[in-house]
């Protein structure tokens, strides 16, 4: 699963407020102007984690081959007191709109300057700790008919928070969970044809270490439709049945199968596709581990397609023997679809869906009906992937970071066999056109640099992230290097405020205009060791002279 707690003993930690996960310490100067709102300011260079309603992560900007080297950081924005940095920013020609903490904050695209923050609510919670936005990215929807431009943001208790992107004054909020006690959003939402589709997790995943007293597990995932200006809920796809317990096994179910990822918009087709967890608990299902393709105007499935069956896993599988009564019998690995479905029409036409798994295959969908195309089996896989937060493609080819790696006992690591790195393969076939394998230097020697982060695309340039701290571009066509910049630095941004590149998962790099965008600094499955640079604050900018 992306981003999520799943490792139990990181999760503690969180509980502990280890994390620093509540609101930035606001340093930066605030700006003289206002959010504008003519057509030049208001223009769309970026939006969303996947990019775009297919979730190419491919966005043309002004960066190309030919000029990528000379990419320069123009300026930082540290998140003052914190010890990552999570969402992709939403960003107009005037504005970007990011997340710190539990805020949310708009400051000037050119000069770092801000104009203001919102805060989610101040809430604390054993296994998850302090609040945080949580979703993948901060989503702008613009104005139109009438209404204002709207900013969404989801927090670590499933409350989704409409703002009005020229003031930051809540619109309305409401908690979109379908379980109170456990839902949250990790996934972004995204909008089209007057709905917000948003994906929900559960967070039992990690709460159930502690839950002794009651039978694992009772909660689900699922996707709700909601009126973007009222939050009022069109509909629910719940992914599973009416949740019983079981005297025989000691365990109540079906449970689980999480949407952790970003829903994909299917305009021909009509349809949401969306990808699922693991199960927590027995029985397994047919829809965990799996693409789903959901009606768009009533959230009625059109067609699972199901990568393997019963992956029973949850935190309890992590935990000294004490906490792990939860723990299912014949425990599967916990490989389930983080990474969001990507859609693309092939060159005669045909619509496809390209998805792939923390087991480190990939896998080529028709889209009308989700049968297998084909597959290609590049990594071994790990509980943090395989492929876990995002591929990319162009017109020829899909990009695939494999980090193969996993985390016990909150230590990240390598996994036996595994074969982390860059791929590209042939979008007809699924063969393999060129791949790279890239190693740095740590205290122990020579590692293999893991790449977890969601891969982007501008024209011929691919650019990659590694735990390491690390951004690269990368020649589309051979995988020949381009460019490479660490990170993993101590640095002061616009507004003089200290702060520290670290780690680099979950967004990756963005490219925007001329600039690049990228979030340095993630914590979630601890700190530094001989694949991660450790936490940090900042979001780097980079622009071309």
């Amino acid at each position: 699963m992306r981003a999520s707690l799943k490792n139990t003993w990181f999760a503690l930690a969180l509980s502990l407020g280890l994390t620093a996960a509540g609101g930035a310490l606001a340093a930066a100067p605030a700006c003289k102007d206002t959010i504008g709102e003519t057509a030049a300011q208001t223009a769309l260079l970026s939006n969303g984690f996947g990019l775009n309603l297919a979730n190419t992560r491919n966005q043309s900007s002004d960066i190309d081959a030919s000029n990528v080297a000379t990419l320069q950081v123009a300026l930082t924005h540290v998140a003052s007191g914190l010890k990552e940095k999570r969402a992709a920013p939403a960003i107009t020609q005037q504005v970007v709109y990011a997340a710190e903490g539990r805020e949310v904050v708009a400051f000037n695209r050119l000069q770092g300057c801000e104009y203001w923050r919102f805060a989610a609510v101040d809430r604390f919670g054993l296994l998850v700790g302090n609040n945080a936005i949580r979703s993948s990215s901060v989503y702008l929807m613009p104005a139109q008919n009438g209404q204002p431009p709207l900013i969404f943001a989801g927090d670590y208790y499933a409350n989704l928070y409409a703002l009005d992107a020229r003031n930051g004054k809540k619109v309305w909020s409401a908690n979109v969970g379908v379980d109170t006690a456990y839902s949250w959003i990790t996934g972004s939402p995204i909008a089209y044809g007057g709905t917000l589709y948003v994906p929900i997790a559960t967070k039992e995943v990690v709460t159930t270490v502690l839950n002794l007293l009651t039978a694992c597990c009772k909660s689900h995932g699922a996707l709700q439709a909601l009126d973007p200006y009222t939050g009022k809920i069109k509909w629910t796809y719940h992914t599973a049945t009416k949740n019983t317990y079981d005297a025989k096994t000691g365990f109540s179910g079906p449970a689980g199968m999480s949407l952790w990822g970003v829903p994909t918009i299917d305009v021909a087709n009509k349809a949401i596709i969306v990808g699922t967890g693991q199960n927590l608990s027995p029985p397994g299902t047919a829809n965990s581990d799996a693409i789903i393709s959901l009606d768009m105007a009533t959230g009625a499935v059109r067609w699972v397609f199901q990568a393997q069956a019963n992956d029973i896993w949850n935190g309890a599988c992590e935990a000294p023997a004490l906490f792990a009564g939860h723990c299912p019998p014949n425990q599967g690995r916990d490989l389930d679809f983080g990474a969001p479905a990507i859609l693309v029409t092939l060159p005669l036409g045909r619509q496809v869906v390209l998805a792939g798994g923390k087991n480190g295959v990939v896998y080529q969908l028709d889209a009308k009906t989700g049968a297998l195309i084909w597959k290609q089996q590049l990594g071994v896989g790990g509980n943090l992937g395989g492929v876990h937060w995002g591929m990319a493609v162009d017109d020829r080819r899909v990009f695939v970071a494999v980090a193969d790696i996993d985390s016990h006992a909150n230590v990240v690591s390598q996994v036996t066999g595994g074969t982390p790195g860059l791929y590209a393969l042939d979008l007809l076939t699924g063969a393999r056109v060129w791949e790279r394998h890239f190693r740095h230097t740590a205290s122990s020697g020579e590692v293999d640099s893991i790449f977890s982060a969601a891969l982007s695309v501008s024209k011929d340039v691919l650019f990659a992230t590694n735990l390491n701290g690390e951004v690269l571009a990368l020649r589309t066509s051979s995988g020949e290097e381009l460019w490479r910049f660490n990170t993993a630095i101590a640095v002061t941004d616009v507004g003089g405020v200290k702060g520290q590149g670290g780690t680099i998962d979950s967004v990756g790099a963005i490219p925007a205009g001329r600039e690049l965008y990228l979030n340095s600094g993630y914590s979630t499955f601890g700190g530094a060791n001989d694949w991660m640079a450790g936490p940090g604050n900042t979001l780097f900018v980079f622009r071309l002279p």
